[in-house]
């Protein structure tokens, strides 16, 4: 290595060095500053000689200065380190930085040399290395094309994805890839990258080397050069064909279990349809024993029985039929202001005149309290909270029933002397299937649904119910709270309320229905109240008597042979001559869109078996056309 020997090649030297080199006197004057130097930051030599290094110092890096030049009056040297410096402007850069003393012939130090290396340009390079290792190892195939569509880079992610290797295909138009029939799909994305756009994960198809296609999301964004214009666009493509599987897989599963759930529903439905037809047929049987038994004994008693056991029953069918639908969002209100009181005491009114409560002591206490609510949907509330006490109640046990105001809320409560709730039940006990302790006799009967059916009725009005228990033989407490409503300046008239004038004793009847048993006890029932009555078996049997015979009420089920009870109703209507006839639908269906159903087929009211026999008979009674219900 040969040494500069003059003072003017030392020069040369520092001139056409990259790095920037500046000398200083000790208390900071800038001495020299080479080509590097005015590059870096931006400062002529003939600006900066004389002042003060500051100049090129950040405020939160003086005190690195002051300890490195620490370091230099003493002599030593201080090796790279990175840190920040100034340019011209106020941009920070940053540098790898060493500062070595200047020493006199005699030894002492004079000035520090400092030699400032830019670090950008290798952080620059150090991340895209790291970039470049990570775009390899990816997954994701990753590919970078001009504007043209050529391609420039292409990853491991690509070969594996697409089957060509980078040699294959880099040089080759990215078209290589695409099917014919998606061209026009690739020209837009270029557009788009072409004005600066980005194309964020979409689902398309790319075809691989071997001519299969495959599934990929793609994100495609723009290539920028310094100064920020779009010179090229890089795209990511992922390989979507397992989640698509999945996807469908899934898809397939929430099929089979809507059909599933369907099934469920249209088979409780026809099962509340055939349970109901039995019950319709005991139901009629029994209100004619009633009327001819004549006198007490076993033969009274076991009406009783058969009576208060077919009742049950029905209660059993209807709660498990509105479960379903109440736990899947199929009931509709039919809300109006009401009186929680009066519905309470109707509905107490109501157990008393069955016999329910006779052998247990039962107090009410109401507050006329007015809530926006389906009456039918709060006495059914009312009726469960009191049959659960019942059950759980022993003989001469207490029930008290209460309505009163707290606050906003109306507040239904009901308290009882019974067995209680354990601590570990109290959280569930508005679960579905859930019950109280019970012995293997079941005395209690039920499913362990009506307190569920409760939660979710209150729960549809807006309202809330809790219940609490001191625990085993402290009985329980339900309650019910209601956003309760100003009382209405004027109570309307009940719609459904019968008219205080009624019809003629005796009516024209029809029974269209086809199970024997059912259509004979009803016929036997509406004979004994005078009424003139007529059969049919099928669908076009009753189409055929009801114009033939003209009925003042023709009582049609749905589910009828060859011809079902809806196009029964269809066809009388049809005809001119029917225009007095009031057609009742009698169905073990009663889901809210059979109601609308019947209505829509030309019924005028819709009836769920088991029928009533007082209530059938007092719509005969009701004069005129019955309002369609």
């Amino acid at each position: 290595m040969t040494l500069p020997n003059s003072d003017s090649d030392l020069g040369a030297i520092l001139e056409s060095s990259e790095d920037a080199v500046v000398g200083a006197t000790l208390d900071g004057r800038i001495t020299s500053w080479n080509k590097a130097a005015e590059r870096l930051f931006g400062y002529t030599a003939a600006y900066v000689t004389g002042r003060s290094v500051s100049l090129i110092v950040p405020d939160d890096r003086v005190a690195e200065e002051t300890a490195a030049l620490e370091h230099i009056s003493q002599g030593e040297t201080v090796d790279h380190f990175e840190t920040v410096r100034l340019a011209q402007g106020g941009e920070r850069i940053e540098v790898s930085l060493a500062l070595s003393p200047i020493k006199a012939a005699t030894g002492e130090v004079t000035g520090v040399s400092r030699i400032a290396r830019d670090v950008r340009k290798r952080r620059r390079l150090d991340e895209l290395r790291g970039l470049a290792a990570i775009v390899d190892s990816s997954d994701d195939a990753i590919v970078s094309k001009t504007l043209e569509g050529i391609i420039t880079s292409w990853n491991r992610g690509a070969e594996q994805l697409f089957g060509y290797t980078a040699a294959e295909a880099v040089g080759q138009s990215i078209l290589l890839i695409v099917p014919p029939e998606r061209h026009a799909e690739e020209h837009e994305v270029l557009a788009r990258i072409r004005r600066g756009d980005s194309v964020h994960h979409f689902d398309t198809i790319r075809r691989r080397k071997d001519g299969s296609q495959v599934e990929i999301s793609l994100t495609v964004s723009p290539v920028r050069d310094e100064e920020g214009r779009t010179v090229g666009a890089s795209k990511i493509a992922r390989d979507i064909t397992d989640r698509r599987r999945a996807e469908q897989q899934i898809a397939a599963l929430y099929e089979d279990a809507r059909q599933a759930n369907r099934a469920k529903d249209e088979f409780l439905a026809m099962l509340g349809h055939e349970l109901r037809n039995p019950l319709g047929a005991i139901s009629s049987a029994i209100h004619l024993l009633d009327d001819v038994r004549g006198g007490g004994g076993r033969a009274a008693h076991a009406c009783d029985v058969i009576a208060r056991q077919a009742s049950h029953l029905g209660r059993l069918v209807d709660d498990l039929l509105d479960v379903g639908r109440v736990m899947t969002g199929k009931i509709l209100l039919d809300r109006e202001p009401i009186d929680l009181a009066e519905v309470t005491r109707r509905t107490m009114a109501t157990f008393t005149s069955a016999g329910k409560i006779v052998q247990h002591r039962v107090t009410v206490e109401t507050t006329p309290l007015w809530v926006n609510a389906d009456a039918v949907r709060v006495e059914q509330i009312v009726g469960n909270l009191l049959t659960n006490a019942l059950k759980y109640t022993p003989v001469e046990g207490t029930i008290r029933v209460s309505v009163a105001s707290e606050g906003r809320d109306a507040v239904l409560r009901v308290e009882d002397s019974g067995i209680g709730i354990t601590a570990h039940l109290l959280p569930h006990i508005f679960d579905l299937f859930v019950q109280g302790e019970r012995g293997l006799d079941r005395a209690q009967g039920g499913l362990g649904i009506g307190l569920t059916l409760v939660r979710r009725l209150v729960a549809l009005h807006g309202g809330s119910v809790e219940a609490s228990s001191a625990g085993p033989g402290h009985g329980s407490r339900f309650t019910v709270r209601f956003p309760a409503i100003p009382p209405p300046v004027r109570v309307a008239e009940r719609r459904h309320a019968p008219s205080a004038a009624e019809g003629p004793t005796s009516r024209r009847v029809l029974i269209v229905e086809d199970n024997q048993d059912s259509r004979e006890m009803l016929h036997y029932v509406l004979e004994s109240a005078g009424h003139e009555v007529h059969e049919a078996a099928d669908g076009p049997e009753g189409v055929d008597a009801a114009l033939r015979l003209q009925p003042d009420f023709a009582l049609i089920d749905v589910g009828l042979p060859h011809l079902d009870g809806y196009e029964v109703a269809r066809r009388i209507r049809g005809e001119s001559a029917s225009g007095g006839m009031i057609l009742i639908a009698l169905t073990g269906y009663g889901q809210a869109e059979d109601r609308e159903r019947a209505l829509r087929a030309g019924f005028d009211m819709h009836l769920v078996k088991p029928i009533n026999p007082p209530s059938l008979l007092a719509v005969l009674r009701a004069p005129g056309r019955t309002p369609a219900s």
